[in-house]
């Protein structure tokens, strides 16, 4: 597998690819969410605020991950999350009480459906996944505390 290699760390060109169209389609994202605040600025509507205010937190999400995806390609930071939990997979685990829950993993919020059970790919349940196989258990940070769980099914995305 071709491989490149950047600060120590390795990405397939595959993977490169992908994260640099995902880097691209995200900092349109930026640029449009920019544009629509700009054109409701100096706007004194409560409902106007309100929408400001939640394009706001968009706005900063997608700056977060675009910051994130650039340190991945620089080779700044480790590139497993992105390698082995890419937007799109499909995990199935199974909960200490014995239920079992398959969801959707996303980059961000906004690309999920609404009717879909996800995990953002940086979420604590998201971070314990990754390198994680079938079979194996995993331990992360819950409201309540340390959850355990079994990982049942790991499924790539379908491109």
């Amino acid at each position: 597998m071709d491989k490149q290699q950047r600060g120590g760390l390795r990405l397939s060109a595959q993977t490169r690819e992908r994260l640099e169209r995902e880097l691209a389609e995200l900092r349109a994202r930026h640029r449009a969410l920019d544009e629509v605040i700009s054109s409701i600025d100096g706007v004194e509507d409560r409902a106007d605020q309100a929408q400001r205010l939640e394009l706001a937190d968009d706005l900063a999400r997608v700056a977060e991950h675009i910051r994130e995806l650039v340190d991945v390609l620089a080779g700044r930071i480790p590139p497993s999350a992105a390698d082995s939990l890419p937007a799109g997979t499909e995990v199935t685990v199974r909960f200490s009480d014995g239920t079992t829950d398959t969801m959707r993993v996303v980059a961000i919020l906004e690309e999920a459906p609404d009717s879909s059970d996800t995990l953002t790919r940086n979420s604590p349940l998201g971070r314990a996944l990754v390198g994680a196989r079938p079979g194996e258990r995993i331990t992360y940070a819950g409201p309540d505390g340390e959850i355990v769980a079994e990982v049942v099914a790991i499924r790539p995305p379908t491109e």
